[in-house]
C-alpha cells in the first residue's frame, strides 16, 4: 500500500484539487461525521469511487514503528472505509455508491526492501483469508486489477478464491489493485486487441474509446466518479490513467492509517460542489 497524526506534528488542513478544476481550496477542521452526513445529498453520490491509500510509511515512521505496522493499520483503514459505504448505501435503500477501487501495491513496489514485500505479502493474504466470508455474505463482489501472476503463489490462490466465491454477488462491487501499472495496464489492452484483430474478432473502423475500454482490466465497469488521495502528494501514481480522464480529485494531507468516517464524508460533500462538464460548457 503505498494516510489524523500525531497532535502537533502536521497542521490538519484538507487540500481538494479537481482534475476538471483547477482550484484547490481548504478545509481547516473535519465536521462531526453526523454533521457531515446530514449535509450530503443521498441523490447525488458518485458510482465509483477510487482511493490512492498513500501515507502507511511515513505513518508508522512518525511513531517509530516498523513499516509493515503502518500496513496493519491501512488495512483496518479499508475495512472501515467498506463499512462506510455499506453504511451509506443502507440509507439511500440501494448501492448507490456501486464500485470501489483501491490502490493496495504497484508494480513499482516491488522496488521496495525485500523484507517488506514479503511482509506486505502476508498481510493480504492473511487479509483475504480473514475478510473472504464477511465479504461474501456481505454480498459483495470482488475484482483484482493488475498482474496476478506477479503475486507469490499462496496469494495468488487466495486472490482466486475470493474472486470465484464472491463472483455471482450482486451487491457493492471492490476493486484490489495488486502489482498495477496504470500504463501497463494500456499496453496489455492493446496487446489483447491486436490478437483480436489479427484473429478477425475487431474491425478497426469500428474501434473507439468504449470499445477499447473493454480491453483494460476495468472491463465494463464505469469510470471512478472520484479519485481520494490521502498524504497529500498531488500526483496519480500511474493508477487508473485511462479511467480518470474526467474524474473529481480529492487530497487530503492525512495519512491513510488514519482516513476516517469525517474525511470519506468531507471528500463526498465537496464532490458534489463539483460542477463536472467533462469538458462542456
Amino acid at each position: 500500500m503505498t494516510p489524523t497524526e500525531p497532535a502537533g506534528s502536521r497542521k490538519t488542513t484538507t487540500r481538494v484539487a479537481s482534475l476538471s478544476n483547477t482550484k484547490i481550496s481548504s478545509v481547516n477542521e473535519i465536521a462531526d461525521p453526523l454533521n457531515l452526513l446530514s449535509e450530503i445529498n443521498l441523490a447525488m453520490l458518485p458510482r465509483h469511487i477510487a482511493f490512492i491509500m498513500d501515507g502507511n510509511r511515513r505513518w508508522a515512521k512518525e511513531r517509530r514503528l516498523n513499516k509493515l505496522e503502518g500496513h496493519r493499520a491501512g488495512v483496518k483503514t479499508v475495512r472501515e472505509a467498506v463499512e462506510m459505504t455499506l453504511d451509506i448505501n443502507r440509507l439511500t435503500g440501494t448501492d448507490s455508491i456501486e464500485i470501489l477501487t483501491f490502490y493496495a501495491f504497484s508494480k513499482e513496489n516491488w522496488k521496495r526492501p525485500l523484507l517488506e514485500v514479503s511482509g506486505l505479502m502476508q498481510i493480504f493474504e492473511k487479509a483475504a483469508i480473514r475478510e473472504i466470508e464477511k465479504l461474501h455474505e456481505r454480498n459483495i463482489q470482488v475484482f483484482i486489477l493488475g498482474n496476478l501472476n506477479d503475486l507469490p503463489g499462496s496469494l495468488h490462490k487466495r486472490v482466486q478464491d475470493i474472486r470465484n466465491l464472491t463472483a455471482k454477488n450482486t451487491g457493492l462491487k471492490i476493486n484490489f489493485a495488486l502489482s498495477y501499472s496504470g500504463r501497463n495496464e494500456i499496453v496489455k489492452g492493446v496487446k489483447k486487441l491486436f490478437q483480436d484483430y489479427k484473429d478477425g474478432k475487431v474491425n478497426i473502423d469500428d474501434l473507439d474509446e468504449r470499445s477499447f475500454a473493454k480491453y483494460l482490466d476495468t472491463g465494463e465497469l464505469p469510470d471512478p466518479d472520484l479519485l481520494i488521495r490521502t498524504s497529500g502528494e498531488m500526483r496519480f501514481s500511474n493508477f487508473l490513467l485511462w479511467q480518470i480522464a474526467y474524474t473529481e480529485l480529492w487530497v487530503t494531507p492525512i495519512y491513510w492509517p488514519d482516513f476516517r468516517r469525517s474525511h470519506y464524508l468531507q471528500a463526498l460533500k465537496d464532490y458534489q460542489k463539483r460542477d463536472r462538464r467533462f469538458g462542456g460548457p
